[in-house]
């Protein structure tokens, strides 16, 4: 069978677009201005990780969230449960001051320095653009802040559809709106978990491995900035972007 040439691109946005600016999605700089950082990190490793994912568990299991508004009071219960599972004596104020910050301050997102020339040098070579990712309303407004959200044909928000990745909506609903048959599309995430499952529907998988400490995978092509997708591209395309 002849191998299909890849005309669509998916990217997650987390580590592979974009990084957290204190390297952390939800441990931002707001919540060390209140909670002092070595004192959280003397505490026990296996009792924080608990805390996160038990606080983080609501907005999992009810992930449908429509509005920044609905974020930002979701996300103030995260913070007040966090707060009182690792004891941390935050006052309702400074739970409420973390939670809009982590809401409506995009500074807490960094673009990578290869991000939007990527994106462009796809788009003026013909590459339909996608985004899959599991996110909150805010991320519009912070796309399109940083400049970014005019470059995309489609998103696959999670928090729009109500289910997280792997679900099997995540892509089904990414390919109906790319309108390209999956066996032309790539998706870039940091997760192996999620390139499997993409791959389960054809899709090509190129792994990003440019958070702190990741490795390479042995599956997947891997790419340390969005720019190393142009080559990998290339590699799939017989040579031409």
């Amino acid at each position: 069978m002849e191998k299909r040439r890849i005309n669509g691109v998916f990217f997650d946005l987390g580590w592979t677009l974009e990084r957290p600016a204190d390297d952390d999605w939800v441990l931002t700089r707001c919540f060390f201005e209140h909670v002092k950082r070595d004192v959280y990190y003397a505490m026990d490793e296996a009792l924080r990780t608990s805390a996160i994912h038990r606080a983080m568990e609501p907005l999992e299991t009810h992930h449908h969230i429509l509005t920044m508004e609905e974020e930002n009071i979701r996300f103030t219960g995260f913070y007040s449960d966090l707060n009182r599972y690792l004891s941390l004596g935050l006052s309702e104020e400074a739970v409420r001051t973390i939670a809009a910050d982590h809401t409506y301050n995009f500074e807490n997102y960094v673009v990578f320095d290869s991000t939007a020339k990527t994106l462009e040098t796809l788009k003026n070579c013909g590459y339909k653009i996608g985004v899959i990712s599991d996110t909150w309303p805010s991320t519009v407004p912070q796309q399109k802040e940083a400049g970014l959200w005019d470059y995309y044909d489609c998103t696959t928000l999670s928090c729009f559809l109500g289910v997280l990745k792997p679900h099997p909506r995540m892509y089904e609903d990414a390919l109906e709106k790319m309108g390209l048959p999956a066996e032309e599309t790539v998706y870039i995430d940091d997760l192996t978990m999620s390139l499997n499952a993409a791959k389960a529907y054809g899709i090509n998988g190129v792994c990003s491995i440019a958070k702190p400490g990741a490795k390479t995978v042995p599956d997947y092509p891997c790419i340390q900035q969005p720019d190393g997708l142009l080559e990998v591209l290339k590699e799939m395309n017989g040579g031409s972007l």
